[in-house]
């Protein structure tokens, strides 16, 4: 992709903040024994079985995987496929977002309770990312220039016609400005100047909310999105993994998602251990409240570094 890296490169020397991109994870290859082929192709029946098995993958192994597992890359793609898809996502990304910028012009800068200096900081670390990623993007050739303001243009009439409720998307960036500085921030990769992180995951999640008016943002959805950033470290990377994974469950933060997860774990536990559940029916506990944060968040608040791994079986 020549010098469409921008904002990738920006971050190898400042590695506490996440880049916009990641264009060398798209060549990389899956070194796990017979999942990957010789153009790049990823055997998804091996890559789950091996996921199932293990227990999850290394953590040297885990960026690339995700992006297969959570479905950011096609497990048909080659390895040449995926460095021009990733450009077609990234400009996609920047459009999307700019669209409810353009919408909602104050919204752009998270306004923030004063007295969280931890959070001041982290805009100033936010902001100075930005005028990396602007400074990198500058350096483009003119031939990369002239392809990438065709996949915008192409972008922008894809786009043109979503229709945005201002009040509706109004509403969820005003939770998302509770719920964001309330992410976990004993995690090292918000910690320091890796604090401004918080606020790429505030942009990740206004952009998803803003162009999935039917899930919008629910409470919860600020952790669950953060372990991806912090495996990931890409906005963009993040975002369209975080996307695809809510295709299949964002009815889990709808009340009658989780009420069908918690009959279903009831119908278990009955079966699996009926003593424990007779004694949580004696103590009137039927409803399994204690539950709901468990299962809503994939267990992101009750384990460390054991939840990205649990994440990963869960979702195979």
């Amino acid at each position: 992709m020549e010098r469409a890296d921008a904002g990738a490169e920006v971050v190898e020397a400042h590695r506490t903040v996440a880049a916009l991109y990641c264009p060398a994870v798209a060549a990389a290859r899956v070194t796990l024994p017979g999942v990957m082929d010789a153009e790049g192709r990823v055997d998804e029946s091996r890559l789950r079985m091996h996921v199932f098995k293990n227990g999850g993958v290394l953590p040297h192994e885990r960026s690339l995987v995700w992006r297969f597992l959570f479905g950011m890359y096609p497990c048909s793609s080659t390895a040449l496929e995926r460095p021009l898809l990733l450009e077609q996502m990234v400009v996609r990304y920047q459009v999307m977002k700019g669209k409810w910028q353009r919408l909602l012009p104050s919204t752009v800068n998270m306004h923030i309770n004063g007295t969280d200096a931890e959070l001041i900081v982290a805009i100033q670390y936010f902001n100075k990312r930005q005028s990396w990623i602007q400074q990198q993007s500058n350096q483009n050739s003119q031939e990369v220039r002239e392809r990438l303001a065709f996949l915008e243009l192409q972008s922008q009439i894809l786009f043109e016609r979503v229709s945005m409720d201002q009040e509706e998307l109004q509403e969820a960036i005003r939770i998302i400005d509770k719920d964001v500085p309330r992410t976990n921030r004993d995690l090292s990769y918000y910690k320091g100047e890796g604090s401004g992180n918080l606020l790429v995951l505030r942009d990740i999640l206004i952009t998803y909310a803003a162009f999935h008016p039917e899930v919008s943002y629910a409470q919860g959805m600020n952790d669950l999105c953060s372990r991806f950033l912090e495996v990931l470290d890409s906005e963009v990377d993040t975002f369209w993994s975080f996307s695809c994974y809510m295709e299949k469950f964002s009815k889990d933060f709808r009340a009658d998602g989780l009420h069908r997860k918690i009959e279903l774990e009831a119908a278990l536990l009955k079966e699996l251990d009926p003593h424990l559940y007779g004694h949580l029916m004696t103590e009137n506990m039927e409803s399994f409240t204690f539950c709901h944060r468990w299962l809503l968040l994939g267990f992101q608040r009750e384990f460390d570094s054991f939840t990205v791994r649990l994440c990963v079986c869960l979702r195979s």
